[in-house]
C-alpha cells in the first residue's frame, strides 16, 4: 500500500523538477520592424475627422438601430464598421455616408446581428492603442487602426503592395484579434 503512494509522490516531485527546468519562452513583438506607412498631412486629418463627424451624425439621427456604427475616413475614403439589425440599415447607413461632400469611396464592413448583440460590436479604443503600439505605430496622422469585436479594420495606405500585406499578417499574430481587414491602399 506504502509503495504505491510513494511512486505517485516521486513520480509528481520528478514532473515538477522537469517543469521548473523548462525555460520560458520569450513572446516575441509582433512587428520586428516599423511597417513604413504613408502619414496625412495635418490639414487631411482634420478633413476626414470633419468627414468623419458629419457622417456619424447622419448615421447617429437615423435612431436607436444604428447605434453599434462606427465611422473612419482616411483620405476621403470611409469605413462604415459595426453592425445593424435589417439590411435595410446597412444600405441606408452607406447611403447617408456616400451622399456626404468630400467621400470619394465607401467601404461598407457592418455585418447584421441582433438587437441585444449590438453593442457587443463597440469600438474598443484600449484594443485600438494596444493594436497600433504591437505594430509600432505611434503617430496618430498615420494608419487607422479600429478594433471592433476582435475585429482589426486597418484604414490607410503604404508606400507598397508588401508593407501592407505585413501589416495585416502582423495584426494576425496580436492576442485578441481574431482576423484582421485590411483596406490600405498602395501609394508609391
Amino acid at each position: 500500500m506504502r509503495r504505491p503512494v510513494l511512486s505517485s509522490l516521486a513520480a509528481l516531485a520528478v514532473t515538477v523538477l522537469l517543469a521548473a527546468c523548462q525555460t520560458v519562452e520569450e513572446p516575441r513583438p509582433v512587428a520586428s520592424a516599423p511597417i513604413p506607412v504613408i502619414e496625412r498631412s495635418r490639414t487631411e486629418a482634420v478633413r476626414d475627422d470633419v468627414l468623419k463627424s458629419q457622417i456619424t451624425r447622419r448615421i447617429v439621427e437615423q435612431g436607436r438601430a444604428f447605434r453599434s456604427i462606427a465611422v473612419e475616413a482616411w483620405g476621403g475614403r470611409v469605413l462604415l464598421m459595426g453592425a445593424v439589425i435589417k439590411p435595410e440599415q446597412r444600405r441606408k447607413a452607406e447611403q447617408l455616408a456616400r451622399a456626404t461632400d468630400g467621400v470619394t469611396t465607401v467601404l461598407n464592413e457592418l455585418v447584421l446581428a441582433e438587437d441585444k448583440a449590438l453593442d457587443a460590436f463597440a469600438p474598443d479604443p484600449a484594443r485600438d492603442t494596444a493594436t497600433r503600439r504591437a505594430l509600432g505605430m505611434e503617430s496618430g496622422t498615420g494608419t487607422i487602426v479600429r478594433v471592433i469585436n476582435g475585429v482589426a479594420f486597418l484604414l490607410g495606405a503604404t508606400p507598397t503592395a508588401e508593407a501592407a500585406a505585413a501589416m495585416k499578417a502582423d495584426a494576425t499574430e496580436i492576442e485578441g484579434i481574431k482576423w484582421v481587414v485590411s483596406h490600405l491602399s498602395v501609394q508609391p
